[in-house]
Parts: structure tokens; C-alpha cells; sequence
């Protein structure tokens, strides 16, 4: 379903910092309800402010990481701080519960363990965990919150990064976890997620388990989300995770983009 340009509403507001925020907050406004990326000048246009404000705004937001800007294209889209303004609603009523039951059929299929993440902070907090009947046991459950850098997931969200963002987050992993050599195992990752869209850990979360996980880019959660799973590693050594489950993986999360964009398509006008 393809985007038109419009005129956005002005919301009326009194003057001072909350005449600001409400013209931030329309800002923010005009993304929806698909998250198309916008220019400055398409912005001014939509919410009638004047360009040289909508500028200094879409600066701000981005430094506070509200907005995410696309170099190639001189646009910008909502970005994770703002995506964790709703996260709760959208994660209940749409990505959370339509993935669900995809997730669960591929554990049963596959016999393994299987989640859906989001990073909050230094780590990365998982939303969905769906198991095979005989799948492994591994200490992980809805909630969970596994280290950033140790994990698959981790490691897949931070290769979806820019280059920016991700020496920014890199600087603040090594405050927080000093004694891991951070460069070598984040760049393995990178390169992996840059050539097949899935990264490989093993034993990063518990010795005997190799995961497997893919950035997922939603149009209404950009980098929110990422998805991994779990595997015994007796019976599946690296080389058979590169083979067999991340073509898997990425199976699964088309069907998920697949159902999310349909439905997003049906609601959108």
C-alpha cells in the first residue's frame, strides 16, 4: 500500500516548552501509520511548520534517538526510543501475539527453542519463548533478560545498527562488561548478518546450546525486535546451524513480516 503525501493537522498549543513538545510530538505524528521515511521538506509540509523549526526538531529527536536518519536517501523514520513509547499496546495487540503462533509451530517442527527479543539497556529482554515438546532445556523464559554482548540476539541486533549508533552503543558495552573482548565476536556477527542475515554463537549462553538469531525490521518497530533460537549443539555443531536452522530462521521470520505487513496493510489508509 503506497504512502501519500498530506497536510498534518497543526496542533494548537500554548506558547513555551509546551508549544515545543506538541509540535515535536506532532512531528513524531506524521510517521504514522506506516513509518514511511520523510524529508525535512515533506515534514514541513505535512505538519504546516515552517521548515527551519521541523530541522531543528528532527535534530533533537535523533540525537535523543526518537528519530533514526537514512543517509542514503536524506530521510528519517521513527527509531527505537520512539517505538518504546507504545511498546506495551503494540507488543500485546500486534507483533507479539501474531508472531506467537508462527514461533510455536516452528518449535514444534524443529524441536527447539525458539524467542522473540527486544533490547532494553545492556540487555536484551525476551518477549516470546515458544518450545518444541522435546526441545532442550535451557534457562530462558518470557522475561528473561540475557547480556547484549553474549547472546546471538545481542549480537544480531547490534550488526543492524549505523555505524554511528553502533560505535556509540560499542563504547557503552565496554563500560559495562570490561572483562569481554567485545571487537572480535561483534565483528564475526556483523559480517555473518552482512552475508547470510543470521549470526551463529556457540555456547555463548550455556555450554552445551548454540543459538541462531536474525534482526527483524518491522515498519512500525525499525530494529525493535529480533529473533533467535536455541539448539542442542551435540546435535547441531556450527556448521550444521549455518545449513539447516538460519535458512530455517529466516523462513520463519518472513512468515512474520509477511502476516505483520498484511495486517498493517489492512489497517492502514
Amino acid at each position: 500500500m503506497n504512502d501519500t503525501l498530506g497536510t498534518f493537522p497543526r496542533t494548537a498549543a500554548p506558547t513555551g516548552e509546551i508549544r515545543v513538545l506538541a509540535r515535536g510530538l506532532a512531528l513524531l505524528k506524521a510517521f504514522c501509520p506506516r513509518n514511511a521515511a520523510r524529508s525535512n521538506g515533506e515534514l514541513a509540509r505535512m505538519t504546516e511548520l515552517p521548515k527551519a523549526t521541523v530541522s531543528r526538531l528532527t535534530a533533537t529527536l535523533t540525537r535523543l534517538g526518537y528519530l533514526e536518519y537514512l543517509e542514503e536517501s536524506a530521510r528519517y523514520r521513527l527509531a527505537h526510543a520512539a517505538v518504546a513509547l507504545g511498546f506495551g499496546a503494540l507488543s500485546t495487540q500486534d507483533i507479539r501475539v501474531r508472531a506467537r503462533e508462527h514461533m510455536q509451530r516452528f518449535a514444534d517442527d524443529n524441536d527447539l527453542v525458539v524467542v522473540l527479543a527486544v533490547r532494553e539497556g545492556n540487555v536484551m529482554v525476551c518477549h516470546e519463548v515458544c518450545r518444541g515438546r522435546g526441545a532442550l532445556t535451557i534457562r530462558v523464559a518470557a522475561g528473561s533478560r540475557l547480556k547484549l554482548p553474549r547472546s546471538a540476539m545481542g549480537r544480531a541486533w547490534m550488526a543492524s545498527l549505523a555505524p554511528a549508533r553502533h560505535a556509540a552503543m560499542l563504547r557503552e558495552l565496554e563500560q559495562a562488561f570490561p572483562e569481554d573482548t567485545l571487537h572480535p565476536a561483534l565483528d564475526e556477527a556483523a559480517a555473518e548478518i552482512a552475508r547470510s542475515r543470521f549470526c551463529v554463537t556457540v555456547g555463548s549462553l550455556e555450554p552445551d546450546v548454540n543459538s541462531v538469531a536474525t534482526p527483524i525490521d518491522f515498519a512500525q518497530s525499525p530494529g525493535a525486535y529480533v529473533l533467535g533460537c536455541s539448539v542442542p549443539a551435540f546435535r547441531y555443531p556450527r556448521e550444521r546451524c549455518i545449513a539447516e536452522i538460519g535458512p530455517l530462521l529466516l523462513g520463519l521470520r518472513g512468515r512474520i513480516e509477511a502476516d505483520l505487513e498484511t495486517a498493517g496493510g489492512a489497517g492502514g489508509s
